[in-house]
């Protein structure tokens, strides 16, 4: 490995996304141009149109990151009105929804869902579409929920209300209200949303049931783990999934 020593560039000055525009515009001049003579071959108004869309999709990027800059700025924290385990406050889905709803909105934003029943499983996916165009995803693959003796109906329904509240608060970075007297600070904050996202893969890799993993640690989701403890749960998971390696090669 060689001993030099990286060179940190500065990193870029955000881009209005109004600048990316301006270059569109004058794609579109240039191809309006092109049409205008009958000798250009087609390949290479196929190119400036393929060049055309490529700096759309970049406006439209940079228009979302222009805006979630902005609505992060100004995201409240969703109230914990649910009750759990050991009388354990969390943000229901619909606590998180009602704290999103008029941010979202304000700077052009849209929230939405898809779902997809698998082998056992449901995979829930959440969708933060922006005015301009872009959009990121996110989910996750869970089980049926048939804690409280819940019939099948329900047990699918309380996975899919968690997912959705899951995917939403990754998404999105919206924080909860802190009512446990300051224990979750002392213990030095949450998990970030990509341990969270690294928590949830494992999880789905090693067929764990993630009901009984949250209880274990005595939250009401992965966004909840403090961040002291992402060490440890991970290990559980990743030595869970070498002993299921183990299994296979042996089997």
């Amino acid at each position: 490995m060689s001993g030099d020593v990286a060179k940190l560039e500065p990193a870029p000055a955000p881009v209005h996304p109004g600048a990316v525009a301006n270059d569109s515009a004058v794609i579109l001049s240039m191809i309006d141009r092109l049409l205008a003579r009958p000798d250009v071959p087609i390949e290479k108004l196929e190119q400036m149109f393929a060049l055309h869309q490529k700096v759309q999709g970049e406006a439209a990027r940079r228009a979302y990151l222009f805006s979630f800059s902005k609505l992060q700025a100004e995201l409240p924290a969703a109230a914990r009105k649910g009750k759990g385990h050991n009388d354990k406050r969390y943000a229901r889905f619909e606590d998180v929804i009602e704290a999103l709803r008029q941010p979202l909105s304000q700077h052009g934003f849209s929230l939405s869902f898809r779902t997809a029943q698998e082998t056992g499983t449901i995979r829930v996916t959440g969708v933060l579409g922006h005015e301009a165009g872009h959009q990121e995803t996110t989910e996750i693959l869970l089980p049926a929920d048939g804690s409280g003796n819940k019939n099948a109906v329900q047990a699918w329904g309380s996975s899919i209300s968690y997912g959705k509240r899951y995917v939403a608060l990754t998404l999105t970075g919206i924080a909860t209200e802190d009512d446990d007297d300051g224990q979750a600070a002392g213990a030095g904050g949450v998990i970030s949303g990509e341990q969270a996202e690294e928590l949830s893969k494992l999880i789905t890799d090693t067929k764990t049931d993630i009901n009984k993993f949250l209880e274990l640690g005595g939250v009401e989701s992965l966004s909840d783990i403090p961040a002291n403890q992402f060490e440890a749960a991970k290990g559980k998971l990743l030595a869970k999934k070498a002993q299921m390696r183990r299994s296979n090669a042996s089997g």
